[in-house]
């Protein structure tokens, strides 16, 4: 079947949104559609967007807005596409569009087991016990959809978090003391918990760490914004200049996960760099002014935490210093048995090849394995999925980006740095 995309109603969908509209309004599960007031919405300014899969439309969604409400009033799948994320994408883009038009809340009347109902529960909206009204309140206000776009923010889907595979030490640490904390604060204060408001993952190049802070933030439904210290020095003021200014902007809004990569470029002992110094005063200023705002959060990574200035590792800085290393064997075993369908035998063998892999190596081989199989298709017409053979003859190719000595450094920096 082939994949969906989602884009604005065109003059031309017209025919065919009515088409779906009419092969659907009858059903059991459908919401009732009222097929004359929906050709005069289909000629009004408010947003509606179809899925389009080949030249024909498998979905449609539109709203109505009231202030800064708006009520998805249509919404309709074709059938045989349903239960498999047409939905749950029309109505993600819906929320884009709206949150740029100053759009907070958004409502829906979906009863139970309708069209739809799957596709709500997905993007994060609750019903009204008793009724079928469907609303979700969306994390930023309209004044925050500037700064977020200026920064280059996004807010990232639900399945960020699960679909990191594997790595349950990590997830557990991740989710249990800083997800859990800051999304019931109050329970957290009654035991005098402190809430995180800044932590560090460190570990080895490769090894997931902007992936875990990506989860993390789509964990929360906090927005994100990855800030790379190489672009913010290229800025009109320079590096201090630049971050002043981004943690200004960004602590102003009501939720976010700021992330700071490469954090020992700018970070590093100001002994050895003296260069450093006001950058790290910056930093050392932006953690009390955190710690007065709740909602916000502050993420940095680093592949070599023992360069870092020994103020912003002294405790009482950084609430937790979390070690993310090489995925462990259940990771790996995820990661590739997503490529073919290997038996048992296959699979332990291949985990036991990719012992000291990151995720980084194991999508290489992956990518490597995978264009093996597209050239013998191409060349001899054998279109069978992706061989053991070829998988191991891609892991003999991949030199593992972590060796022996480094892996050795990060287990003893672990020992000493790590405050759970």
């Amino acid at each position: 079947m082939p994949r969906w995309v989602v884009r604005e109603l065109l003059e031309s969908d017209l025919e065919g949104v009515v088409r779906l509209v009419e092969s659907v309004r009858n059903e059991a599960d459908s919401a009732p559609i009222d097929v004359l007031e929906l050709v005069t919405q289909l000629r009004s300014p408010f947003p509606a967007i179809v899925a389009a899969a080949g030249d024909g439309i498998v979905g449609f969604a539109a709203v109505q807005l009231s202030g800064e409400r708006a009520w998805i009033n249509t919404l309709a799948i074709a059938q045989e596409w349903r239960h498999l994320g047409v939905g749950s994408d029309l109505v993600a883009h819906l929320e884009t569009r709206l949150l740029h038009q100053g759009i907070r809340r958004i409502s829906a009347l979906v009863g139970p087991g309708q069209v739809g109902e799957s596709a709500l529960k997905n993007r994060g909206f609750r019903s009204t016990e008793g009724l079928v009204l469907w609303e979700k309140d969306e994390p930023l206000r309209p004044s925050d959809v500037s700064v977020l776009d200026r920064w280059g923010g996004e807010l990232l889907q639900p399945a960020e978090w699960t679909s990191v595979a594997g790595m349950r030490a990590e997830k557990a640490i991740i989710e249990g003391r800083i997800v859990d904390p800051l999304l019931d604060r109050e329970l957290a204060n009654d035991f005098k918990l402190r809430v995180p408001t800044a932590v560090t993952f460190f570990g080895p190049p490769g090894t997931g760490k902007t992936t875990f802070a990506r989860a993390l933030a789509a964990k929360l439904a906090w927005p994100f914004v990855e800030l790379l210290p190489s672009k913010l020095a290229s800025g009109e003021g320079g590096l201090q200049a630049e971050i002043h200014r981004a943690f200004a902007e960004l602590f102003a809004l009501e939720h976010i996960v700021i992330f700071l990569d490469e954090f020992d470029e700018i970070a590093s002992s100001r002994t050895a760099r003296p260069e450093t110094q006001g950058v790290v005063n910056e930093l050392l200023r932006a953690i009390p002014a955190l710690r007065s705002r709740p909602g916000r959060l502050l993420v940095c990574a680093t592949n070599h935490v023992s360069g870092l200035d020994p103020a912003v590792l002294r405790p009482g800085r950084f609430d937790l210093m979390i070690p993310i290393g090489p995925p462990d064997r259940e990771a790996r075993e995820s990661m590739l048995s997503l490529l073919s369908n290997f038996d048992d035998a296959e699979l332990t063998e291949l985990v036991d090849r990719t012992e000291g892999f990151t995720p980084a190596d194991i999508g290489l081989v992956s990518q490597r394995a995978s264009y093996l199989a597209f050239r013998r298709a191409r060349e001899s017409g054998d279109r069978r999925p992706i061989t053991v053979i070829e998988v191991l003859r891609s892991i003999d190719e991949t030199r593992p980006s972590i060796d022996a000595p480094s892996l050795q450094q990060f287990q003893a920096e672990s020992l000493r740095w790590s405050r759970l």
